[in-house]
């Protein structure tokens, strides 16, 4: 392989990582903003004693805002994680065709301790013995990824305004 070739694949990497770098940023400030509005949301109108049916109409316009602000940033967020996958898995090629590592050991690592063992099967005798020396070294990680951590936040988000909701509905009617 050529020096040039050797270059722009280093140049590659470097650009990939610092796009998965800037998607997850941008994922968690879009988050920062959207979450303590809503949990402000939950403290304004979840303590409040009056129930009157003027109060009820303005929670849904809020809740329905809320959950429309929390799912457009879950969609949003979930295109950004494909792209970042996109990233990782041309950053595993760059290395299996420079002959690198990080990327492939945070990947195995990742996966579960079934799917590390049928990925092992397929490999060859160095690759397996790289693997298995990284596995004893970290033993089992246990793993929540991005999208389900995004998943099970914005579904309690929603719960918890569609609980808000019914709460006030009992409480105003």
């Amino acid at each position: 392989m050529s020096s040039k070739h050797q270059d722009a694949l280093l140049e590659e990497y470097r650009s990939c990582g610092e796009q998965v770098t800037r998607l997850d940023t941008l994922i968690w400030q879009t988050a920062s903003i959207i979450f303590p509005i809503t949990l402000a949301g939950f403290a304004l109108f979840g303590l409040s004693s009056s129930h009157t049916p003027e109060r009820f109409f303005v929670i849904v316009a809020t809740a329905v805002g809320s959950i429309t602000l929390l799912i457009t940033w879950y969609l949003l967020s979930y295109r950004w994680y494909v792209y970042e996958h996109v990233a990782f898995y041309r950053m595993r090629e760059i290395e299996d065709e420079l002959g690198l590592w990080h990327r492939r050991y945070t990947f195995f690592v990742r996966v579960s301790p079934r799917k590390q063992r049928l990925a092992l099967r397929h490999m060859s005798d160095d690759e397996k013995s790289r693997f298995q020396k990284l596995s004893s070294q970290v033993g089992n990680v246990p793993f929540i990824g991005l999208r389900a951590t995004m998943t099970i936040i914005t579904t309690i988000f929603v719960i918890g305004w569609i609980a808000l909701i019914a709460r006030e509905y009992i409480l105003t009617f």
